[in-house]
């Protein structure tokens, strides 16, 4: 675990990073610009409109670049390690969303950043070591690929007509569990090129699939950042991502669920601390819609 949790946290600052710039640009996109944005639903188009604006371009190198780094985490850890640490981008999301627009922040903000550390220290804890490898239940994964396309869509669905929050939100929670699959897919990608190489793993369905997720959940983070503020958008990505990726660590890995009394007791207290530091940090006034701040 010692190398996983700060391979973890770059890789969380790359994604904090990288959700700043491109929803700052996305925010300023014909698409949200719209008269009609609330009934539609964002697409190719506003992808490529995105790749011209340099802004966008840079945090899509911060993107990858944080791909690149959670690869090696999740190869080095388990899902069930590695995933809920990606809460700490809204964490370093807000001292970057604070830059150029003279605020400081609030003490309701650090009370929630400790809320999120204490959190993540109780959860870690708790769990303990877990191991890092393990051949996945493919057929499972199959059947749990299936099922989040269809719950994404009916999120999508829903987001139509909604307030701006709303579908910030519903585009989050989709976003958050496409993530939580392509760490999955990202994961056997990964140990399949150390353990049998290139040529084996680019012949692997994981391997499309891992193309699949990763295309579908930047359209879906776009649409997040493009349809409301970041905070909504970030805390529904950053509470669904790690709670949909231990689900699937005990689905598609036999990860072990907490048993002991001591388990139950840290997992709850530290879900507790996440979620209540998440919701603080996403109440705080310092991260609007980039509309309103820089160019």
């Amino acid at each position: 675990m010692p190398a996983v949790v700060p391979v973890s946290l770059l890789a969380s600052f790359l994604f904090a990073s990288s959700a700043a710039l491109q929803q700052r640009a996305a925010g300023r996109s014909s698409f949200a610009k719209r008269v009609d944005s609330a009934h539609a639903v964002p697409g190719v188009g506003l992808l490529a409109e995105l790749v011209q604006d340099r802004l966008w371009v840079l945090g899509w190198t911060a993107n990858i670049s944080g791909f690149c780094v959670q690869a090696a985490a999740l190869h080095l850890g388990s899902v069930a390690e590695v995933q809920p640490l990606m809460v700490c981008q809204l964490l370093f999301a807000l001292p970057l969303g604070l830059i150029g627009t003279g605020r400081r922040m609030s003490a309701t903000a650090w009370w929630g950043a400790a809320g999120i550390c204490a959190g993540l220290a109780a959860l870690l804890s708790a769990r303990g070591d877990l191991p890092a490898a393990g051949g996945v239940d493919r057929p499972r994964l199959l059947l749990t690929i299936g099922a989040m396309v269809l719950v994404a869509g009916v999120l999508t669905m829903v987001s139509l007509g909604r307030s701006p929050t709303a579908r910030a939100v519903l585009f989050g929670v989709a976003a958050g569990m496409v993530y939580a699959l392509t760490a999955v897919l990202m994961k056997e990608s990964a140990d399949r090129l150390v353990t049998d190489g290139f040529v084996a793993t680019a012949a692997d369905w994981c391997g499309f699939g891992l193309a699949a997720a990763t295309l579908s959940s930047l359209l879906l983070g776009q649409a997040a950042y493009a349809s409301g503020p970041l905070a909504p958008a970030l805390t529904a990505m950053n509470i669904t991502n790690p709670m949909i990726s231990c689900l699937l660590a005990v689905l598609l890995y036999a990860a072990p669920v907490p048993s002991t009394a001591f388990q139950l007791l840290g997992v709850t207290v530290g879900a507790g601390l996440i979620v209540t530091g998440v919701v603080l940090l996403a109440r705080t006034p310092t991260l609007p819609r980039p509309s309103s701040q820089l160019p």
